[in-house]
């Protein structure tokens, strides 16, 4: 007698459904592409913005954009993440190269027809941004440190995307040079933290061209440059209570504990560091969102 199965394949079909939602949500890093989108709702925000459903529309395609990145950097890794990373969606085959290569091209093109319905700059700035992150992902990151500014560049274009939408773009631009700086710094840092493996591979990072400690010193001089004019805003446009507060705790803190580990022993605390650097980010964005709202 054959013994009878013990879960159906209609027990089993929700289950594989879920696993391949959560495959497909870690290759879009669902996570930084939502920040990518608050990125853009901010510079609108700040930039005296007001209609919700252009704050939703500017989120939703700069997420989706930066989805359709995340996607083309696994496919063109592949390779390498099938020795470095075989338990990825693309390299162990959960998720084929071409529906890969089908959801990055959908993941694009709604993201540019959404910014068609946006001021005009912005399907300008959305085709140039899908531009550079193809081309990072393609050639620019295995090149260190220009790969380093395009990613800052590209932080700071985001915050932008949103702030040309609004009344006042030349007021997004602080939030911008706060994104520019902050990640740029956080990537030179990340240098010091892969040194190992981008001397093997050439990857000419400031940590591998000049050495570990002109690193630091570099990534450090841009950091605190963010904490040097953090006061700005606040005095010079008008934010309210909100930003100092979330600017200090959120910002200013971290980056100085960020910095003062990598100084002390930048080896043992690299790691440690980079992944500190991820709140400013996020809590300056935040900083400048919530001190923007005219009722707080």
């Amino acid at each position: 007698m054959i013994p009878e199965n013990r879960y159906s394949i209609k027990q089993l079909v929700p289950g594989l459904k879920l696993s391949l939602l959560k495959d497909w949500l870690g290759m879009l890093r669902i996570g930084n592409a939502m920040v990518i989108g608050f990125a853009a709702t901010t510079g609108y925000v700040v930039s005296g913005g007001h209609h919700v459903c252009e704050a939703l529309l500017l989120a939703l395609s700069a997420t989706l954009i930066g989805c359709y990145g995340n996607v083309v950097n696994d496919i063109l890794d592949i390779e390498i993440d099938r020795i470095n990373k075989p338990w990825r969606p693309l390299p162990s085959g959960r998720i084929s190269l071409s529906s890969a290569k089908a959801g990055a091209s959908l993941l694009l093109m709604a993201g540019i027809v959404l910014s068609l319905i946006l001021p005009p700059v912005c399907p300008v700035i959305a085709v140039i941004a899908s531009l550079l992150l193809y081309t990072y992902s393609w050639r620019v990151k295995k090149t260190g440190f220009p790969g380093n500014l395009v990613i800052a560049l590209l932080s700071f274009m985001v915050v932008e995307y949103g702030g040309l939408a609004g009344p006042d773009p030349t007021r997004s631009l602080v939030p911008g040079l706060y994104a520019f700086l902050i990640i740029l710094g956080r990537e030179i840092y990340k240098g010091v933290e892969d040194i190992e493996g981008d001397r093997r591979h050439e990857v000419r990072t400031i940590a591998v061209s000049l050495g570990i400690k002109p690193a630091v010193i570099i990534g450090t001089m841009l950091l605190f440059t963010v904490v040097a004019i953090s006061p700005f805003p606040y005095f010079y446009m008008g934010m309210n209570i909100a930003y100092p507060l979330l600017a200090i705790l959120g910002v200013d803190l971290p980056i100085i504990i960020a910095s003062i580990r990598i100084i002390s022993n930048p080896v043992k605390y690299a790691w440690t560091t980079t992944r500190i650097l991820k709140v400013p980010l996020f809590m300056g964005l935040l900083a400048f969102f919530l001190g923007s709202l005219p009722y707080l």
